[in-house]
Formats: C-alpha cells, sequence, structure tokens
C-alpha cells in the first residue's frame, strides 16, 4: 500500500510501513499531510562526518535542523510528535559554536572505575555489558568506555 502525495506528482509516494533511507528534505515532500503520527529522526551532528561534510558552519547546520523541522509541520497529525535525538554534541568543528552540554541529572560523573568493572567480570565472567552495568549502577555505555578505555559519543574524536 503506497502513500499518496500531492506536493510532488511527478516522484512516487513512499510505502508505508516502510523504511526510507535518504535526504529526508527530500523524501518529507512524498509524504500526504496530517498523516503522520509520531516522526523520530536522528540528524547528523556536525561533528566532522563524511555525509554532514558539506555543513560548514554551526550556522548552516542550524539551518538544516529548522528546515527539517518546518517540513514536518503539514505532515503530522494534531497532537502528534516529532522527537529529534540530539544527543551530547559537544565536539562541533566550528570553533563559534557555543560550547554548552544539557544539566547531568546526577550532576556527577559515574563513579565506576575500570577496576570496578574488572572486579564484577572476574567475578561474574557469565555476564553481559547490561547485567554488569545494572549490577554496577551505572550504564551499558559506561561499561563499555571503562573497558575499552574509549570515550567516542555521537562521533565526538576530535579534541
Amino acid at each position: 500500500m503506497a502513500a499518496t502525495s500531492t506536493s510532488r506528482p511527478h516522484q512516487p509516494p513512499l510505502l508505508i510501513n516502510e523504511v526510507h533511507h535518504g535526504d529526508c528534505r527530500e523524501l518529507l515532500r512524498r509524504i500526504d499531510k496530517e498523516s503522520i503520527a509520531c516522526s523520530i529522526w536522528s540528524p547528523p551532528y556536525f561533528v566532522g562526518k563524511q555525509y554532514e561534510a558539506y555543513l560548514k558552519s554551526f550556522g548552516e547546520w542550524q539551518e538544516l535542523i529548522s528546515t527539517v523541522i518546518r517540513l514536518h509541520f503539514d505532515l503530522i497529525k494534531p497532537g502528534a510528535f516529532l522527537v529529534v535525538n540530539i544527543a551530547d554534541i559537544l565536539c562541533f568543528n566550528d570553533p563559534d559554536m557555543p560550547r554548552i552540554q544539557a544539566e547531568d541529572i546526577d550532576r556527577r560523573r559515574s563513579s565506576v572505575t575500570r577496576d570496578h568493572v574488572l572486579e564484577a567480570k572476574a567475578k561474574y565472567p557469565h555476564y553481559n555489558r547490561n547485567e554488569l552495568a545494572a549490577m554496577l549502577g551505572c550504564s551499558e555505555q559506561t561499561i563499555d568506555r571503562r573497558l575499552n578505555g574509549n570515550n567516542i559519543r555521537g562521533g565526538k574524536y576530535a579534541a
């Protein structure tokens, strides 16, 4: 079954109940008005990935996000949800981008150390990361960071 669209008659409408990969600025134009109950998306974070290399400034990134939000105005049903996953994006290439971070709910870093994780793994070798995290009272990502020495979140690979 296909959704019909009048916004771009020369483009085929998007099939419903399917995952569509592409530039949402093009894909959204192929969706009926007031037909979306929940739109969940994760935009480029402007952290230097190849697929976002065309974005030259924080302002261009902001315009991209604004454009996509505006494209949703006519598409979402009354009472629908638009969910944008922006996460922890402190590592921008643009030196003029404001360096702000959402407040940490606990207002502290995890007190779980690598030694804590290694001790728990030795005691419970069959536990996976989720089970270790539940036991130690931290996130699965914290377990991974402590074990692998990484802190790459949301593409943060630059200082």
